[in-house]
C-alpha cells in the first residue's frame, strides 16, 4: 500500500470524519484545534474543511495518544490552517518506492504544481491558502515532485511572514519541503530560491541569502521571488531606496500580484516618505488588492501623520474589517494609549497575550507596539526579540521604524540592536557599524 491520497479517501464533512474515527464532532474538533489532527481548509478560516482518511489514521497511530489520554506528553497544542507538512512525513518518503506512483498520479500531481505556481504570478493573502494546498495536493500525489517540495516551501515561508501560520512553525515545515526537493533535484532553481528565503528568515544568513539571490538573478533576471527577498535585505541594512527600486521593479513584473505592491508600501512608510506611502496604498486599494501588509501600512503611517482623533478613527475602522489582525490591533493599542485611553490599550494588550483569549498565531512586533504606548519599554523590547528571533516580516524594518525611533537611546533596545545580527549595507564599513 502507498501513502497517497485518493479521491476516495477524502472526507469533506466534520462529521464524515468524526464516523471515520469513531468520535464525536466536538471531540474531532478539538483535537484540530488543541493538537493538529490534520484537517485542511479550502479558501481560508471560513471556507469548507476537508481531510484523508490515511492522515488521520496515521495521526491516530503516531501523534493521536496524547489525545487519546494514552500518553502523558504532547508536543505543544498548534492550530495551522492549512496543517503544514512535518519531518516526520518526509522521513516516510524516504522509504517510499516512487515505482508505485502511477503514471496518472504523477501527471496530475505535475498539473497541480503547474497551477500553484501559475496562481502565485496573483499572489495575495486571499488565495495564498489555496496555493499551499495545491502544492501539499501534488507532493501528496507523487512523492518524487521536487518542484512540489520547492513550491510548498515557498508558500510556507510567505504564510509564516504574512502571518497566516505561526512563523517558526511555517518555517520548520518550509525547511522539511525544501531539504526533501533538494534530494530529489539539488539543481532545481524554485528550491534554490526556497532556500535562500529560509537563510533569510530562519537562519539569518543574510550573505548565504545574498549569494544564492544574485545567482539566481543572473541567470533570471526577472525573478520576482528574488527581487523581492533581495529587497528584504535591504529593508534590514537599512537601505530603503534601493529595496524600494527592487519591489516596484517586482510589481512591475506581476502587476497583478499584491505582494511587492504591498512591501513597496511598508517600505515607503520605514522610509518616512508618508504622504507618498499613503498615496501609494490608496492606489493599491482602488486595483482591488488589500491585505494585512498593507492594513499595515496605512495604520502606521496614518499614526504619523494625522491627529489623534483621525488616527483613532483609521484604525478602528480598519481592524473592524479584520478583526484578527494583530498589528491593526497593535497600533490602535499603542494611539489608545498614547491618547491617555490606557484602559483601553490594557484590555487590548491582555487580549492579544492571554492564552485563554488568543490562539498561539499572535505577532510579537504588534504586542511590542501597545507596550511602547504605554511606556513599558523594557516590556516591549522583549517583545521586539521575539518577533526577531521568529523571522517575522516586521523584524526586517525595526532598525528604521519609525514608531520605534522613541526606542533608539533606550539602553535596552540599543542591547537588543546589538545582539541581533542585522547585516551591514553592502558598500559600507564594517567597523564604523559596530561602533554605532
Amino acid at each position: 500500500m502507498t501513502d497517497i491520497p485518493s479521491p476516495e479517501q477524502r472526507l469533506d464533512s466534520w462529521k464524515s470524519i468524526a464516523q471515520h474515527l469513531g468520535r464525536s464532532c466536538r471531540t474531532i474538533q478539538r483535537w484540530h484545534a488543541e493538537y493538529g489532527l490534520p484537517i485542511y481548509r479550502l479558501g481560508g478560516n471560513k471556507g469548507p474543511i476537508f481531510a484523508y482518511a490515511n492522515e488521520l489514521d496515521d495521526w491516530m497511530r503516531y501523534r493521536g495518544r496524547a489525545a487519546t489520554g494514552e500518553s502523558p506528553e504532547m508536543g505543544e497544542p498548534v492550530l495551522l490552517l492549512p496543517t503544514p507538512l512535518h519531518a516526520e512525513s518526509i522521513h516516510r518518503n524516504e522509504a517510499f518506492d516512487f515505482s508505485l506512483v502511477t503514471g496518472a498520479d504523477r501527471a496530475h500531481s505535475a498539473e497541480l504544481v503547474d497551477l500553484g505556481y501559475k496562481m502565485w504570478e496573483t499572489l495575495s493573502h486571499r488565495n495564498l491558502s489555496t496555493i499551499t494546498r495545491l502544492f501539499r495536493e501534488a507532493i501528496d500525489f507523487d512523492p518524487g515532485n521536487a518542484a512540489g517540495f520547492a513550491g510548498f516551501a515557498h508558500a510556507m515561508v510567505a504564510q509564516g511572514l504574512w502571518g497566516l501560520v505561526n512563523a517558526p512553525v511555517a518555517y520548520a515545515s518550509a525547511e522539511a519541503a525544501l531539504q526533501k526537493a533538494l534530494e530529489i533535484n539539488s539543481e532545481l532553481i524554485q528550491a534554490k530560491s526556497a532556500a535562500a528565503w529560509l537563510n533569510l528568515v530562519l537562519y539569518r544568513d543574510w550573505q548565504g541569502a545574498i549569494r544564492s539571490f544574485d545567482e539566481i538573478l543572473s541567470q533570471r533576471p526577472l525573478s520576482t521571488r528574488c527581487l523581492v527577498g533581495r529587497a528584504m535585505i535591504h529593508i534590514a541594512t537599512g537601505t530603503l531606496n534601493d529595496a524600494s527600486g527592487l519591489l516596484l521593479k517586482a510589481a512591475e513584473k506581476n502587476a497583478l500580484s499584491a505582494s511587492a505592491a504591498a512591501l513597496y508600501c511598508w517600505c515607503e512608510y520605514l522610509a518616512g516618505n508618508f504622504a507618498r506611502a499613503l498615496d501609494q496604498i490608496d492606489q493599491v486599494r482602488a486595483s482591488g488588492r488589500s491585505g494585512p501588509i498593507v492594513d499595515a501600512a496605512e495604520a502606521l503611517v496614518s499614526i504619523q501623520l494625522e491627529e489623534p482623533d483621525a488616527q483613532i478613527k483609521r484604525i478602528e475602522a480598519l481592524a473592524a474589517d479584520s478583526p484578527r489582525h494583530d498589528v491593526l490591533r497593535g497600533a490602535l493599542g499603542y494611539v489608545y494609549a498614547v491618547t491617555g485611553q490606557g484602559e483601553r490599550a490594557s484590555e487590548l494588550l491582555d487580549s492579544m497575550t492571554n492564552p485563554r483569549l488568543h490562539s498561539t498565531n499572535r505577532e510579537p512586533y504588534a504586542v511590542a507596539l501597545i507596550l511602547l504606548g504605554l511606556n513599558q519599554t523594557q516590556e516591549a523590547v522583549k517583545w521586539l526579540e521575539q518577533s526577531y528571533r521568529e523571522g517575522s516580516l516586521w523584524s526586517f524594518g525595526f532598525r528604521s521604524d519609525p514608531i520605534l525611533a522613541q526606542l533608539c537611546n533606550d539602553p535596552y533596545y540599543r542591547q537588543f540592536l546589538s545582539k541581533a545580527s542585522y547585516p551591514v549595507p553592502e558598500n559600507a564599513d564594517p567597523r564604523k557599524e559596530i561602533a554605532d
